[in-house]
């Protein structure tokens, strides 16, 4: 039951950006307003943390430079 639950969704979903690409003037439209816009908040703290701990990892320690 959760499996169909979880295939109508994706389901759903493939359908709706379907719908929404369709509706868009251009390709270039549909993915900077439908999907960059929307789902920046999703990648962008992972990305800010990845970021931010490999500076902090690989940062140039001057002490050790000499």
């Amino acid at each position: 039951m959760l499996l169909l639950i979880i295939f109508i969704f994706i389901l759903v979903g493939i359908l709706w950006l379907l719908i929404e690409y369709i509706l868009s003037a251009s390709l270039n439209a549909f993915l900077d307003e439908k999907i960059m816009r929307r789902f920046l908040w999703l990648w962008l703290p992972f990305y800010a943390l990845w970021r931010l701990s490999r500076e902090m990892i690989f940062k140039d320690n001057p002490s050790k430079t000499k």
